[in-house]
């Protein structure tokens, strides 16, 4: 887990490791510079941080590796509140604030360094939930606001499909209300969305999206409601790390397990 909001609203630069055996939490280095609302992917053994929000929106591209940090490049512009899915070795950057306005470019990159425009969302987002299945990025939902802040803003319940192998995207489905902050995953080939802010109400709901046409239906729920969380798959369990219950003045420290069955 690499930088994020710690309580009071801080931007942290902590670095932290979760072991799956032991279940203990430890320090184990610090990003070159504390960002927050950043998206992130492994690549080529590395963790890649793109952008992030600090005192404002920042383009710097930062890696982590064996202990070390440092900035390996930059986005076209600075970008916070974006999110990123890995498809066969590439990263997609997608959604986000420029500080301005929504980012609607959808940023290709395969080492961190060199980025590409491959693709344009339809409707721009920030906050989006978003992964990778079937061969698409899967962009769902998301805040439409302008501001700094989304607490009164408006919302989306698109569900965005990007092809990688056309660059074109397109409203393929509705979720069955709008929806913000959420966390989106993909395990054993499905699809699946949780938790999220309707509006400024956080949710418990976790939704399974088809991913032929888009469709969303009921599949379980969070043991509570929150939002914002760091989302890893490890298997056939996906690790969702941290988030926020109302807001960045109430983050949370829970870590929660989600099986299939």
């Amino acid at each position: 887990m690499l930088g994020g909001l710690a309580p009071g609203d801080v931007t942290t630069s902590r670095i932290l490791a979760f072991d799956l055996a032991t279940r203990r939490t430890t320090t184990v280095g610090s990003l070159h510079e504390a960002v927050h609302d950043a998206s992130g992917a492994l690549l080529n053994g590395r963790a890649i941080v793109f952008g992030g929000g600090a005192a404002q929106e920042v383009s710097d591209v930062q890696a982590w590796s064996a202990g070390t940090s440092q900035v390996v490049g930059s986005l076209p512009t600075g970008r916070s509140d974006s999110a990123s899915a890995v498809v066969n070795g590439t990263a997609y950057v997608v959604g986000g604030f420029d500080g301005s306005g929504l980012t609607r470019d959808i940023l290709a990159t395969r080492d961190g360094q060199s980025f590409r425009v491959v693709g344009r969302l339809p409707l721009g987002v920030r906050y989006p939930a978003v992964a990778a299945a079937g061969g698409f990025v899967w962009v769902i939902g998301g805040q439409l606001a302008t501001t700094v802040s989304t607490s009164a803003g408006a919302q989306t319940d698109d569900i965005q499909r990007f092809d990688p192998r056309t660059g074109r995207t397109s409203v393929v489905a509705h979720l069955p209300n709008s929806l913000g902050h959420a966390m989106a995953f993909s395990l054993a080939g499905q699809l699946f969305v949780a938790g999220g802010r309707h509006l400024t109400t956080a949710s418990a709901r976790i939704w399974r999206i088809d991913a032929r046409t888009g469709r969303a239906s009921g599949a379980g729920r969070l043991p509570f409601a929150y939002s914002d969380a760091a989302t890893v798959v490890v298997g056939a369990t996906v690790m969702l790390i941290g988030g926020e219950t109302s807001g960045p003045l109430a983050p949370i420290r829970t870590i929660v397990q989600l099986t299939l069955r």
